[in-house]
């Protein structure tokens, strides 16, 4: 016998600094029985999300600018296996093909019913708990992602985006840190320039996969006591680039 109960949405995380949808969604959840986190900044939202248990993600786009949107909502795909939809009035092509190409669920317009929203909402729960139950070889095989990840002397908090080393904090960029973060994912692994640049930047660049190069070039900088012969990010000339140690 199917538990129905076990099939509900019950704690969903909101971004977004609508007044107004925060009240409409508040008040559907209510109505729902769920149980509705509102954030209003990507990092509060990135290190909540991993600290707690939530089964559903909605992502305005307002809340930041794009490209804070696509790279994060790709690094949080890596490890979410569950709903995640984005609230936005965006009718442009090239931006709704971005964001549907950090594999998120969905885009709606801040103006859909509540009843329609409540509706999709446990559609896109019931079909990943149906993948969950039916066909578990097709969710993420990744370990799960830690707190403090240590390489040799770095070490890398995934959930505040902190890098140091021997105890000094190293600023990287937004891209930087997913970069490294991605490499972490398939640490000893040989990545190829197209993996990382579709695993990291995951939609259409002008220009070739150079992009990536430059930004291990600039990690090797930040991590590295010599750049030319570096200990943790090794070329593997021929196929790409392997995160050690």
């Amino acid at each position: 016998m199917v538990n129905y109960e076990v099939m509900k949405i019950k704690k969903i995380l909101l971004l977004s600094k609508d007044s107004t949808f925060q009240v409409r969604l508040t008040k559907t959840g209510t109505q729902r029985e769920w149980q509705i986190t509102s954030l209003t900044t990507a990092t509060q939202c990135v290190a909540t999300l991993f600290a707690e248990s939530f089964d559903c993600l909605i992502w305005d786009t307002e809340a930041c600018n794009l490209d804070t949107s696509l790279a994060t909502l790709m690094l949080i795909r890596h490890d979410f296996f569950k709903p995640m939809l984005v609230l936005g009035n965006t009718e442009e092509v090239r931006v709704q093909r971005k964001l549907y190409q950090t594999k998120i669920d969905g885009i709606f317009s801040r103006q859909i019913s509540m009843d329609v929203l409540g509706a999709c909402l446990e559609q896109k729960w019931w079909l990943y708990k149906q993948i969950t139950n039916h066909d578990p070889l097709s969710q993420p095989v990744k370990a799960k992602r830690q707190q403090v990840v240590s390489i040799g002397p770095l070490r890398v908090d995934q959930t505040h985006f902190e890098v140091s080393k021997n105890n000094e904090v190293i600023t990287l960029t937004k891209k930087e840190f997913q970069l490294l973060n991605y490499l972490i994912s398939y640490r000893g692994q040989v990545l190829s320039r197209e993996q990382l640049l579709n695993g990291v930047w995951g939609y259409e660049l002008l220009g070739s996969s150079r992009i990536v190069d430059i930004h291990i070039s600039h990690l090797r900088d930040k991590l590295e006591a010599d750049p030319k012969k570096p200990q943790f990010i090794k070329t593997v000339r021929g196929f790409g680039y392997k995160l050690c140690n």
